[in-house]
């Protein structure tokens, strides 16, 4: 593992499409960091709005556009970015997403502090109006946590949020992997970090993710949903995940998806999923609890 220095350059990267409404907000968040050793580069995915005149407005000689055509968004997309970087570490942040001024500065100094760490996460907290969490990400609001984290991902202890995230360049062959075999997936990417490298959770909210009908986090929670469940499978099948890490996996990412079909009023898939629930943990009452109170609303 290559040792970053006190003060690696980070590379920052927003990938793009129609976020003209947002994504100076964005921008802003990262030219008011307390630490200033960065380049920030907008991968635009053709946009067919005014991001472009928006962006070329800003005068600051770190900051670099790069039209990818139409590319998609997920990993794929952020590779054009990476593809560009120079800098030591690399972060992402989505174009409708703030982060806190210090964000940068507390990574790099996980980062620093722990050598044998390929990458890091932050907490944070989902709003709809600027300064209004809606709710956080963990239950812990301070304090870090070291080492083997994937597992964690797979019981609910951590989260798959790429704005969140900041690696170290040797971490690229690995997300390289992905790039070519689940380009569009941004959770199998950072599932394989975990597996090949040790990471530092920082519990502090540090990262903004805003919520709006456009936005990704609302827009694709089915297949969210349907992704999970290929990825838990995919893992056990693989060995790397027991199969009671997986059962209990799918029993919350079913009755999770349960509730969200339920406040759709899609009873139906509701239902299905409190059972598919029960069926990975039979000796629980929840599932069935829920699936009742389905049938009646």
């Amino acid at each position: 593992m290559t040792k970053t220095g006190t003060s690696p350059k980070v590379s920052i990267i927003i990938p793009t499409w129609n976020r003209a409404e947002y994504i100076m907000e964005s921008v802003q968040s990262v030219m008011d960091q307390t630490y200033q050793n960065w380049e920030l580069i907008i991968v635009d995915d053709g946009s067919d709005d005014n991001t472009e005149e928006i962006i070329l407005q800003i005068k600051d000689t770190r900051v670099q556009f790069c039209k990818a055509g139409k590319t998609g968004l997920g990993i794929k997309l952020k590779n054009r970015g990476m593809e560009r970087s120079g800098g030591e570490l690399i972060a992402f942040l989505d174009s409708d997403d703030i982060w806190a001024p210090d964000k940068l500065e507390k990574q790099v100094k996980a980062l620093n502090d722990h050598p044998d760490a390929g990458f890091s996460i932050t907490g944070g907290y989902n709003f709809k109006r600027p300064g209004q969490p809606v709710n956080y990400f963990y239950k812990e609001r301070k304090g870090l946590k070291y080492g083997d984290i994937f597992f964690s991902f797979f019981r609910s202890e951590a989260y798959a949020v790429p704005s969140a995230l900041m690696f170290r360049r040797d971490c690229i062959p690995v997300i390289h992997e992905y790039v070519m075999t689940d380009p569009d997936s941004d959770v199998a990417f950072i599932l394989g970090l975990a597996l090949n490298f040790k990471a530092v959770i920082l519990y502090e909210p540090l990262l903004y993710r805003r919520l709006h009908e456009e936005s990704t986090t609302s827009m694709n929670w089915e297949r969210g949903y349907r992704e999970g469940i290929v990825l838990i499978n995919l893992h056990k099948n693989k060995k790397n995940l027991p199969a009671r890490v997986a059962k209990e996996s799918l029993f919350r990412l079913y009755l999770h998806s349960g509730e969200k079909y339920l406040q759709r009023r899609q009873k139906l898939r509701a239902i299905k999923c409190f059972l598919n629930a029960w069926k990975n943990k039979p000796f629980s009452i929840i599932p069935i609890k829920k699936a009742g109170k389905a049938i009646l609303y």
